[in-house]
């Protein structure tokens, strides 16, 4: 289990808890589906791009590809 913190896209800022084989080498990606009431179903994918910080609530930082640093 590893703390993922997620940039841009519709889930900019939110932290998730997510169940990997290895906590020290998660997958290269992260796919959420983003769904309305009245909308088809949309794939969102974040990346893996760099540990988080020494102390920080979260393991690792993943961003879409649009996400601004």
């Amino acid at each position: 289990m590893v703390r993922v913190r997620l940039r841009g896209g519709p889930y900019d800022g939110v932290t998730v808890s997510w169940d990997v084989p290895d906590a020290d080498d998660p997958p290269m990606t992260y796919d959420l589906k983003l769904h309305g009431p009245h909308e088809a179903a949309e794939n969102v994918e974040y990346r893996r791009v760099e540990r988080a910080p020494e102390g920080a609530a979260e393991s690792w930082i993943y961003e879409t590809h649009e996400a601004v640093r």
